[in-house]
């Protein structure tokens, strides 16, 4: 029995680590920068990072974008999103 809860926590492991290993090949300098006529293939979302410097802006601040298009490679986009966690309007 225990034989066999250490051979499911090993097979849960590496699929977590798999997984992982996937999300982290993303490397940062791959990313592409976004256009308004990209056609954007996203079959599933990674992640989506807030690129500030500060914790509240009023502007617009660069971000990026990880995902997994149809045919299961990973993509990177940036762009800029509009931030207005800092606004007092």
């Amino acid at each position: 029995m225990k034989t066999m809860k250490f051979i499911l926590a090993l097979t849960v492991f590496a699929s977590v680590s798999t997984a992982m290993a996937e999300t982290n090949n993303a490397d940062i300098s791959e990313a592409k920068p976004y256009r308004y006529s990209m056609n954007l293939d996203i079959a599933e979302l990674i992640k989506v990072e807030y690129l500030r410097s500060a914790p509240a802006h009023c502007s617009v601040i660069p971000a990026r974008m990880t995902y997994k298009d149809s045919s299961g490679a990973i993509e990177v986009i940036e762009y800029l999103y509009p931030d207005t966690s800092g606004c007092t309007d």
